[in-house]
């Protein structure tokens, strides 16, 4: 089967609600449990794209601790190889402290603020290993936020695997500060894209901070080229394809939504499964659809979908498939 090696983030998220006041004097006071689950963008995926039946391992790093032996132990029992991943003593796994207040908002804080694992990468410590069995490369932007060994080190991964003939594929999940994107991390940005076959990110929030146009769609029209295929996740209005040779569209799946939280990262993970199946644009884009709709209809992104729940969820939603069907046949 083929292997996907992500490459970026691990951490745990460490889900925190609020007190609940069970009276108006708020004498009487509800403590509901904290949560411990596995997160990073990149982790997200990898454990996606497992679950969906891919060989799939992971390529960071997580520091000697508490939250570094729960990542390591949760990619064990999820299926992700963990011979890429590097333990250092010397820094520290981040924990995200997701606080939700009363109305479901959250409020995130990551911890400690110092020298964080998931920013370094040391590819001698990895040797050339990490790219004989891989079919796939993915990663995304939130390892590469900062001028450290991580950015240097997918930046090369990328080259090789695109110099190699092997697909590569990268989320954006840029940052931007303020409505400024920080130029050096732009740069990296722009540099990795020229080795990624897919680019993934939101229409409207990112694609534009790269290309400034008019419209999002134009943004994203400046950045296509031969052999690099741009993917505009949409929300709720699904997500669209952009290449030198066609542009395509699926809408979303009607669902009811409980949480949003990684449905990007997820997402990923269903396109690149149905592309390596061999599927087509229209069908990826489909097949990413379904795996996000079912994640957002419950509580976070670690409640992704197995390949036998995505299948019944399209069965659940074959409605939903014949409408969009008749939508395609009426304009094209």
């Amino acid at each position: 089967m083929p292997k996907v090696l992500v490459a970026g983030d691990a951490n745990v998220d460490l889900i925190v609600p609020f007190p609940r006041f069970l009276n108006d004097r708020r004498t009487l006071v509800e403590y509901p449990n904290p949560c411990l689950v596995g997160g990073g963008t990149c982790a997200n995926t990898a454990v996606a794209l497992s679950r969906l039946g891919v060989g799939t391992g992971f390529a960071g790093t997580i520091g000697c601790d508490q939250y570094g032996a729960y990542i390591k132990k949760d990619f064990e029992k999820e299926g992700v190889d963990t011979a890429c991943l590097i333990e250092d003593a010397k820094k520290n796994t981040v924990c995200v402290f997701a606080f939700i207040d009363e109305q479901g908002e959250r409020y995130l804080w990551g911890w400690p603020r110092v020298d964080q694992a998931f920013k370094e990468m040391d590819l001698e410590r990895m040797g050339s290993a990490w790219i004989k069995d891989t079919a796939w490369l993915h990663s995304s932007g939130m390892a590469i936020v900062d001028d450290t060994s991580a950015r240097s080190s997918i930046i090369r991964m990328f080259r090789t695997a695109y110099e190699n003939g092997i697909p590569t594929s990268f989320d954006l999940n840029l940052r931007v500060d303020n409505g400024v994107l920080d130029p050096s991390y732009r740069d990296a940005v722009m540099e990795i894209i020229q080795y990624s076959n897919y680019v993934l990110g939101s229409g409207a929030e990112e694609f534009y901070y790269l290309n400034p146009r008019d419209s999002w769609e134009d943004s994203v029209r400046g950045l296509v080229r031969a052999g690099h295929v741009m993917i505009a996740r949409m929300g709720r209005n699904g997500s669209k394809a952009f290449s030198m040779d066609e542009e395509v569209e699926r809408p979303a799946f009607h669902v009811t939504v409980e949480d949003t939280v990684g449905a990007g990262d997820v997402y990923n993970a269903g396109f690149i499964a149905k592309r390596l199946e061999g599927g087509t644009l229209s069908q990826c884009l489909e097949y990413g659809n379904a795996v996000s709709g079912y994640t957002v209809e419950r509580k976070g992104a670690r409640s992704c979908p197995y390949r036998n729940d995505v299948e019944t969820f399209l069965e659940r939603h074959r409605d939903d498939r014949f409408d969009i069907y008749l939508d395609e046949k009426k304009f094209s």
